[in-house]
C-alpha cells in the first residue's frame, strides 16, 4: 500500500472553524502544494495506510449498486401500477396505493442521487429525474400531445418524479380517480412519464452491472478523474447545492437577496407531507456513505470515517471525524425537528429554518473544506454561492 499522497491547503486545519464559517460568499484563493505523505499541519512523518481498493469495493458492492437496483424495482413497481390505470377502472383505493409507492419510489432516489457520476452523469439522470420545482403548465399541455418527448432539454421541468408529483397530488383522490377513468389520454401520459422514469434508472444500473463497478473498484488513486475523485466530488456536490441549497436553501429564503421565503420550491410540494421525510431520506443516504453502513459506523464496513480515522489522532483525523459524527447528528436532529408542509414551515418559521440551514453548512465546510483537504481530494466543481 502506498502513502497517501495529500493535496494540502496552506494550514487550514490551523483556523478555527468560525473563521473559515465567516468565509461564507468569500472566493477561495488557494495555494495549492501536491507532495508524497504530508498532512494539513505540515507534519510529513504522519502517513496513511488506508486500503482505498478495500473501500471502493464495500462501496460499490454494498451501498452503490443495491441503491441502484432498489431505484430500479421502485420505478418499475410504479409504472405497473399506472399499467393497471388502462382498463379504465381506477379506484380511489388505485389512487392511493399509487401514491405510496410514488413516495418509495422518491426515498429510493434520494440513495441514488449521491452518485451524480459515470453512468448517471453520461445519462443525464440527475436532471431528468429530479429537476424542480416543475412547470404544471406544461405537464398539462404535454397531456395528450403525441409529439412530445421524454428526455429532451424542452421537457426537462415537467418530468420525472417532480412531475408525477403533480399528476398523482394535485387533487383529491376522488377527482383524480374520475378524471383518469374519463381521460385516457392522461393514462398514456402517466405511461410516458413512468416509462422514462424506469427505462433512466434501467439504463444507469445496467451499466454499472456490466462494466463500470469493476472500472470503479480499479481505480484507487485521488488525482482527478479518479474514483474518489468522482465520489466524493458527487457527495460534496449533491449535498451542497441540491440537499442544503435546493431543498431548505432556496425556499426559506436565506440563499435570496431579499430573503423573501419561496414555498413553492419545496420538493414535492403537491404531497404537503413528503418534503421533510425527503430530506431526512438524503441525509441518510450521505450517512451511509461516511459511516460504510447506515448504523453510524458500529460495524466493520469502511467508510470514509475510517479514512479520517486512519490518518491518526490529529485535528484533520480523528478529530476531524468526531466533529463530523457530531455535526451529523445535529443536522439530522435539526431537519427531523421541522414541521412539514415545509411550504408552511419555511414561511411561519422561517428564522427555524434558517438555523437549519446553519447546521447543514457548517457540513459544507467539514466535508468540502476540511474532508477534501484531509483526504488530497481536489474539488473539481464550482457553488454558485461560496463557502
Amino acid at each position: 500500500m502506498h502513502p497517501l499522497k495529500h493535496l494540502c491547503l496552506v494550514n487550514p486545519m490551523t483556523t478555527s472553524h468560525a473563521k473559515r464559517m465567516g468565509c461564507i460568499g468569500a472566493t477561495w484563493m488557494f495555494i495549492l502544494v501536491t507532495f508524497t505523505g504530508c498532512d494539513p499541519q505540515g507534519n510529513s512523518s504522519q502517513k496513511s495506510f488506508f486500503d482505498r481498493g478495500a473501500f471502493l469495493s464495500h462501496v460499490g458492492d454494498s451501498i452503490i449498486l443495491p441503491a441502484y437496483v432498489d431505484f430500479e424495482h421502485q420505478a418499475w413497481a410504479l409504472h405497473e401500477m399506472v399499467s393497471s390505470f388502462e382498463d379504465g377502472n381506477c379506484t380511489t383505493q388505485a389512487i392511493e396505493a399509487s401514491r405510496e409507492q410514488l413516495k418509495a419510489t422518491y426515498e429510493a432516489w434520494q440513495h441514488v442521487a449521491l452518485y451524480d457520476f459515470g453512468p448517471a452523469l453520461e445519462q443525464g439522470l440527475f436532471e431528468s429525474t429530479n429537476t424542480f420545482p416543475t412547470n404544471p403548465d406544461l405537464i398539462e399541455g404535454a397531456i395528450g400531445d403525441g409529439e412530445w418527448t421524454a428526455g429532451i432539454l424542452d421537457t426537462q421541468d415537467h418530468i420525472g418524479l417532480p412531475a408525477l408529483d403533480y399528476m398523482f397530488n394535485h387533487t383529491v383522490a376522488e377527482e383524480l380517480s374520475a378524471s383518469i377513468n374519463s381521460q385516457p389520454e392522461r393514462v398514456e401520459h402517466l405511461l410516458r412519464l413512468t416509462s422514462h422514469l424506469h427505462s433512466q434508472a434501467w439504463d444507469v444500473l445496467a451499466a454499472w452491472e456490466s462494466s463500470y463497478l469493476d472500472v470503479f473498484k480499479a481505480s484507487t488513486g485521488t488525482e482527478m478523474g479518479s474514483s474518489m475523485g468522482e465520489l466524493l466530488n458527487a457527495f460534496n456536490r449533491v449535498f451542497e447545492n441540491h440537499i442544503r441549497q435546493q431543498k431548505l436553501g432556496l425556499p426559506c429564503g436565506i440563499s435570496t437577496f431579499s430573503q423573501t421565503p419561496l414555498p413553492g420550491l419545496v420538493e414535492a410540494p403537491f404531497a404537503k407531507n413528503w418534503s421533510i421525510d425527503l430530506m431526512l431520506e438524503a441525509m441518510t443516504a450521505l450517512e451511509t456513505l461516511y459511516f460504510g453502513d447506515p448504523n453510524h459506523g458500529t460495524t466493520d464496513a469502511i467508510g470514509l470515517d475510517d479514512y479520517l480515522v486512519s490518518l491518526g489522532d490529529v485535528s484533520y483525523g480523528q478529530d476531524l471525524h468526531d466533529e463530523i459524527s457530531s455535526r451529523l447528528r445535529t443536522s439530522m436532529q435539526a431537519v427531523a425537528n421541522m414541521e412539514d408542509p415545509l411550504a408552511q414551515f419555511v414561511v411561519e418559521r422561517q428564522a427555524d429554518a434558517f438555523s437549519v440551514y446553519t447546521e447543514l453548512q457548517a457540513l459544507v465546510v467539514l466535508w468540502k473544506v476540511d474532508m477534501m483537504s484531509a483526504l488530497g481530494v481536489l474539488i473539481t466543481y464550482q457553488d454558485n454561492d461560496g463557502d
